[in-house]
Formats: structure tokens, sequence, C-alpha cells
């Protein structure tokens, strides 16, 4: 019987997540099969948006507060109708793009494995961006508490 601490059980999760990201032999179609992606991710409900249905991301968003924190080149040219920009938003590297747009081609037949690798990646991915954002809050709510 083996007795996992917290920190070894973190480094076997990730050690996990990784190896399922590194195998990732998926043969999806040639064209999305959706548009939106909505999962729950850490303590968020988060959403990916492919506008133009052409397969690339466009934007990440959080569902309960419509706020944009992801965007692919640029923000949109038009928010859409009752979203906003979430005050720490930021450009997605080609790597998360490519990650993220992975979703648009989940459909019924994907199996259970590669829907677990898209997610697995897209959580390392997003999960490397933490430390920037909390920073961006922090000095954000800063600014708030000097005024």
């Amino acid at each position: 019987m083996f007795i996992f601490s917290i920190g070894n059980r973190v480094i076997l999760l990730l050690s996990g997540c990784l190896l399922l990201a590194g195998c990732s032999g998926t043969n999806l179609a040639n064209r999305p099969a959706n548009n939106l992606y909505c999962d729950n991710f850490v303590l968020y409900e988060m959403c990916a948006r492919d506008s133009n249905r052409d397969g690339i991301v466009d934007y990440t968003y959080f569902q309960e507060s419509k706020e944009i924190f992801m965007y692919r080149d640029r923000l949109p040219r038009r928010i859409p109708a009752g979203f906003g920009v979430h005050r720490c938003a930021m450009p997605m590297e080609e790597d998360l793009i490519a990650t993220t747009s992975r979703v648009f081609y989940i459909d019924e037949s994907s199996s259970l494995f590669e829907k677990t690798d898209i997610r697995g990646a897209m959580m390392l991915k997003y999960m490397t961006k933490l430390p920037e954002v909390t920073a961006c809050n922090m000095r954000a709510e800063q600014a708030l508490a000097d005024d």
C-alpha cells in the first residue's frame, strides 16, 4: 500500500496530465463540430468561442460574469452584447490557441480519452497563466485600495 503526501499527489496528477497531453494522437475531423465549448476548470465555468466558425478560438470568457479573459490576436472588434472584458485580459500564445481550438472538434463520437486529453492539455496551459493573472489582480486591488 502506497501512502502519498499532498505534494506527491499533485506531482502525480500533473505528470498524468502531461502524459495525456503528450499522447494526443487525435484524428479530429476537418470541420469543427461546434463553435462554443463550456466546461468547469478549477473554480470557474469557462467558455471558448469561435465567432466565425473557422475552427480557431477567438476568445475565452467566464460564463457567470460574461467577461472575456483571453483572446486571439486582439480583442474582438465588437464585444458581444452583454459581455465585458476582464481587467486582466490577455492575448493567447499560438500553442494555447491550438490547444483550446481542439475543443471545437469534439462531438458525440469523440472518445473519453480524447476529451480527457484535450481538457488536461487546456488545464495545463491555463494554469501556467495563473501567476500572471494573480499578479495583475493584486495590482488592481491595490490600486483600488490606494484610491
